[in-house]
């Protein structure tokens, strides 16, 4: 009887011990797969972002984009990328695996993961070259960047005999080998599409003729970006069953909050205090620095003491307004800051890990760590270098291909109408034409036809401000041929022969005074 027992103990003991291992495995892979999730949200960031600082003609265009950049890139990683990033392999690059062929389903919780993360480089690239760009060169460029040149780059840094890892190259969430690279992109693209088209008659100049048409989706945007991080650092763990696994999880998140906190604070203080930053409290600024310190605190969130990620946001939020300015000067035309806060932060991220972490140059000057240090900035140089060049390549022969940048015409009258056909603010949407004045206020038109000495009549657009209660209409002479029915957000779009002009009335002057329009 006691062999019995025996037996049936040990059987017991080897089943509860598979079925602990086979929850820690359904643990982690459910752990990677929501906190991947979670960071999905910055796609949706992104999406909101882009749209609310670009000019609403080009806003049903930019989500468009932004959502294909899941979709291409998921095909892509899919075809390509894990194959490139995790197959069998030398150091530099994986052969096995292309279209998950042979791959173990085991692995379907990381390839989400790691896809997730891909999509991220392209998107940002797409913000850089805003308002301007084909739509077979995105499908293009996405496709590359999202199958090829991230996918190598991710195997040298995690990959567990990659080459920039075997020699202790620290970046935990992705500070170099995702936003770094991707601010490279960013920068590359912006300078082979070129500046937006400027108005001939604009009386600002340079850049800043340039104003997103939301500043309310720009926020939003920004906070989902936000989210998206916090997850984006968490799921860097990859694990949540391991003893530590927990406290390191938490800490990145902290870090992560904390940087960011302190990148808003010094580009917010940057604004208000320079000339560059026109002495004002500037709301993108501060959410562009808020994204920078996030951005810099991916390299060490793990293993960084609170205060070490307070200095690394604010040296963050310091870099991208410095970058900031200085494309500005430069008169390049990057329509989200894209190089500034994603290569700016990403870069002093990477630099201060190894000084700040727990085992660095800081807290403990050994040999080791300065090795680490040393390596640390080759390995920068290497991934800006890789970056940049396979973008001269890539965007250089789209430009030679003639079919990097829409024609000017295009541009100017907005992608949503010229090719999508479908406006991001159509007119029917507020259309008042076919409803009585009983409440508010009536918004109406008063048209007269052109006199007979008007010779060869120019089509122009105008802008008609419709948030003012007073009589008088403000009008902002954009020098834009368009159709009348095509029609964009509050924008009345009428001739020169045209006499404009707009009232607002209320019920009872309508009934007594101006009976005769209503």
């Amino acid at each position: 009887m006691d062999v019995v027992a025996m037996e049936t103990d040990l059987n017991q003991t080897a089943l509860l011990a598979v079925t602990m291992e086979t929850m820690q495995k359904n643990l982690n892979d459910f752990f990677l797969v929501v906190s991947a999730i979670l960071a999905f949200a910055m796609q949706m960031g992104f999406s909101l972002m882009e749209t609310g600082l670009v000019r609403s003609k080009h806003a049903t265009t930019i989500l468009m984009k932004c959502t294909l950049d899941a979709f291409i890139g998921s095909v892509a990683y899919w075809l390509l990328g894990y194959a490139l990033a995790h197959g069998e392999g030398n150091d530099f690059m994986g052969w096995t695996g292309f279209a998950l062929v042979g791959v173990d389903p085991s692995r379907m919780s990381y390839w989400f993961y790691q896809a997730i993360f891909a999509n991220t480089a392209s998107t940002i690239t797409s913000g850089a070259v805003a308002e301007r760009l084909h739509l077979p060169a995105f499908f293009i460029y996405s496709f590359c960047l999202t199958g090829v040149m991230y996918p190598i780059a991710s195997r040298w840094v995690w990959f567990h005999n990659g080459w920039l890892k075997q020699h202790g190259f620290i970046d935990f969430g992705g500070s170099g080998v995702v936003h770094m690279i991707g601010g490279v992109c960013a920068l590359v693209a912006a300078l082979y599409v070129g500046p937006r088209t400027l108005p001939p008659h604009s009386k600002k100049k340079g850049l800043s003729v340039f104003r997103g048409h939301s500043m309310t989706l720009t926020g939003i945007g920004a906070f989902l970006l936000m989210f998206g991080m916090l997850g984006y650092n968490m799921s860097s763990q990859l694990k949540v069953t391991r003893p530590g696994d927990g406290p390191v999880i938490a800490l990145s998140a902290v870090n992560t909050l904390i940087a960011g906190s302190a990148g808003s604070f010094a580009a917010l203080i940057l604004g208000r205090t320079t000339p560059t930053g026109k002495f004002r409290w500037s709301y993108m600024t501060m959410l562009n620095g808020s994204i920078a310190g996030m951005v810099s605190a991916c390299a060490g969130c793990n293993a960084m003491p609170v205060w070490g990620a307070y200095i690394t946001g604010t040296g963050a939020g310091l870099t991208f307004f410095a970058l900031r300015t200085l494309l500005h000067r430069c008169a390049v035309d990057d329509a989200l800051d894209s190089f500034a806060v994603h290569f700016g932060g990403g870069f002093f991220g990477m630099l201060t890990a190894p000084i700040l972490i727990h085992r660095g140059v800081l807290l403990t000057g050994d040999t080791h760590s300065l090795q680490v240090l040393a390596f640390q900035v080759a390995g920068i140089l290497v991934l800006i270098a890789w970056s940049a060049a396979f973008c001269l390549v890539l965007f250089g022969v789209l430009k030679a291909s003639k079919i990097l940048r829409v024609k000017t015409e295009v541009e100017v009258y907005g992608m949503d109408v010229v090719k999508q056909r479908e406006p991001a603010y159509p007119s029917e949407a507020w259309d008042i034409w076919d409803y009585p004045p009983d409440n508010g206020f009536l918004h109406w038109l008063r048209v007269t036809r052109p006199s007979r000495r008007q010779q060869q009549p120019v089509e122009r657009a105008y802008t008609v401000d419709l948030s003012s209660v007073t009589s008088a209409a403000n009008y902002r002479h954009l020098g834009s041929p368009l159709p009348a029915q095509n029609l964009n957000f509050a924008h009345w779009i009428l001739k020169d022969q045209l006499q404009k002009c707009v009232h607002l009335l209320a019920r009872d002057k309508c009934n007594s005074v101006n009976r005769e329009i209503c």
